[in-house]
């Protein structure tokens, strides 16, 4: 069940990514039920690698693209969730126990046991972004995901949790307030993008998704159907532009797009005319794209396969990859005769009522680009929130959970 109207009609979601700034929100469909997704982007400045570089080149690019939205949009944006990404981001699985108050498990147990597992874990300049329950065991008996109303004498719960420098988390809300902007929500951006694309059948079976960004490639690794490890590493997009820039004497711009035209699979015997940045006109085909291109993606590769070997045997739907850097022609057959593992591209798409995302969607019928997925898992994650909470309408676990956090974003603004 979506959220009322009227907590959807200034819902707005921010990717400040290393090549494109993004504004993300929700239009009704005249004469439909339903929404769709509107997106303005500008190009990025002050950014490196995901994470900011230069606080008053973001500050201006993030004007230049809140005037641009708001005139698109029709409508002032004074409220964001915003995505956190880089390399500073942690995941890790914890575990805690704690003898039952009463008979049987209550949601009352399971709140206590988070809190448990929260105040537990180092705090010296970190902050959660995300404490996901992963199961739960009642005395010594197998692996539940609800507990509530089993009898017993102690609860163990399994939790996945990210975090992140909780300094920097500072930062991205100070260059949003300096710009205007009051930030309800931060999420780490591999759980956005993952939400949106990542089908509940291939969590079951153990998959992993790839957003290969601008400047980072961020990724979540699922188990049984929940998430188990999430990593980033400091190749992505960009450094293939950049190969392609210097390799061949081209501007960014045209290194951009003879990148998406031929990638490491190009058409047979396809060949466009360039200008270098001399203003020499030049033919460009596959002969001199793939020596530049194919060793940057054997490092990607060997990169996801270090952080991927952990869960090896483990992963029975493959890899997804999505953001801009799964648009590279050929990748997907690259990355699979190199992993062994199933490799598809991924495309976002709200998730439905129940919360799910169908394969069909994400792997075929979504029409929203990959460059989208983090800025459109980022609107998704908010109005799951929402809806938990119009759902609920008074303090259960969950929502104590989002209170304390956003009482730690007042702290920050």
């Amino acid at each position: 069940m979506l959220p009322k109207a009227k907590h959807l009609k200034h819902l707005f979601s921010l990717d400040l990514g290393t090549t494109k700034f993004c504004l993300a929100t929700l239009r009704e469909v005249p004469g439909q039920e339903g929404y769709s997704v509107a997106t303005v982007s500008v190009p990025a400045d002050g950014m490196r690698r995901g994470m900011l570089a230069n606080i008053e080149q973001a500050k201006a690019a993030l004007r230049t693209l809140l005037e641009l939205a708001e005139k698109e949009f029709g409508t002032d944006i004074s409220r964001v969730v915003v995505g956190v990404a880089g390399s500073h981001l942690g995941s890790r699985v914890v575990s805690a126990t704690r003898l039952l108050e009463g008979p049987a498990v209550t949601s009352q147990d399971l709140l206590a046991l988070m809190e448990q597992v929260e105040a537990d874990q180092p705090s010296d300049g970190r902050e959660l972004l995300h404490t996901v329950p992963i199961g739960y065991r009642v005395d010594a008996r197998e692996t539940i995901d609800d507990p509530r109303g089993f009898r017993g004498k102690s609860l163990t719960g399994e939790f996945f949790l990210i975090d992140a420098d909780k300094y920097y988390m500072k930062d991205i809300v100070d260059v949003c307030n300096d710009s205007g902007l009051q930030v309800v929500r931060l999420y780490s951006e591999p759980f956005a993008s993952a939400s949106v694309t990542v089908p509940d059948a291939f969590k079951q079976l153990g998959v992993a998704m790839a957003d290969i960004g601008g400047g980072t490639t961020d990724g979540l690794v699922f188990k049984g159907g929940r998430p188990v490890f999430a990593f980033t590493v400091n190749v992505a997009g960009k450094l293939m532009t950049n190969d392609l820039a210097i390799g061949l004497s081209l501007s960014h711009e045209v290194a951009e797009t003879v990148k998406l035209r031929f990638g490491v699979k190009p058409r047979p015997g396809d060949q466009m005319t360039v200008a270098d940045i001399r203003g020499t006109e030049k033919l460009v085909g596959e002969a001199d794209t793939n020596p530049v291109l194919l060793p940057r993606l054997q490092e990607l590769s060997a990169l996801l396969a270090r952080e991927l070997y952990p869960h090896r045997g483990a992963l029975g739907a493959g890899l997804l990859l999505t953001g801009g850097g799964a648009d590279v022609i050929g990748i997907t057959e690259y990355f699979q005769s190199r992993l062994h593992i199933p490799v598809a591209r991924a495309r976002p798409m709200l998730s439905d009522e129940d919360g799910s995302v169908s394969a069909e969607a994400a792997l075929a019928r979504s029409p929203h680009p990959t460059k989208f997925a983090t800025v459109i898992g980022l609107l998704n994650l908010e109005i799951g929130r929402l809806g938990d909470l119009e759902r609920t309408r008074k303090v259960s676990w969950t929502n104590r959970y989002i209170g304390q956090f956003f009482n730690w974003i007042r702290e920050l603004s």
